[in-house]
């Protein structure tokens, strides 16, 4: 391996975002791992991906309310997805009897999607796997190392708003704090780039 060869694989080594993009897959796969194998164990004859849980929990949370059934649009937003992502996964999980569509009691026109049964019954058994599989993943991990964590990924998070409008936290799924600095991040860069572009206009 040549000087140039070994100084690209050390570039990678060395970046944040490519470990950042490792990460979620590893994380990713694991998680489909845990999912798939919840199922198996309980001689399902479906198995949820971690697209799938994410919209399933996202209404398991919303249980014990008045109306705990969400629009996909709802659901899209919540879960920091586009509609016809969410419309897809929907989809599959009707398939499996996991989720069903009604119409809204005060508005027939509007269409919601909620629990089954079925997804009901198994959901709890899947949070109690994840909980393991959560605790596996933080080994070696303080209670001020996640939070430390979770903080600089808010920033990471944050940071990218000064590429453009629409990127960083476009869904406003921060914590309300983070966001605050995110906007303040976003608003004092554009500032920046405006008033360098005003000079740059201003010297030609």
């Amino acid at each position: 391996m040549g000087n140039e060869e070994e100084r690209q694989v050390m570039d990678v080594n060395d970046n944040i975002g490519y470990w950042l993009f490792y990460t979620h897959r590893c994380v990713g796969y694991a998680f489909a791992e845990v999912l798939s194998k919840c199922c198996k164990e309980q001689n399902k004859a479906y198995e949820v991906t971690p697209a799938q849980f994410g919209v399933l929990s996202t209404l398991y949370a919303k249980r014990g309310k008045n109306d705990d059934s969400m629009t996909i649009g709802g659901i899209a937003h919540y879960r920091g997805l586009d509609a016809p992502t969410v419309t897809g996964i929907v989809k599959r999980l009707e398939q499996d009897g996991l989720v069903r569509r009604v119409h809204d009691t005060g508005d027939r026109r509007v269409v919601k999607v909620c629990l089954t049964a079925e997804s009901r019954a198994i959901l709890p058994l899947m949070l109690e796997a994840i909980e393991a599989f959560s605790a596996v993943m933080l080994r070696g991990f303080s209670e001020a190392d996640q939070q430390d964590f979770r903080a600089k990924l808010h920033q990471v998070i944050n940071n990218l708003s000064a590429i453009g409008i629409g990127v960083g936290d476009r869904f406003l799924l921060l914590p309300e704090n983070a966001q605050e600095k995110g906007k303040e991040y976003y608003e004092r860069s554009h500032r920046g780039a405006s008033r360098k572009n005003d000079g740059a206009e201003r010297g030609s």
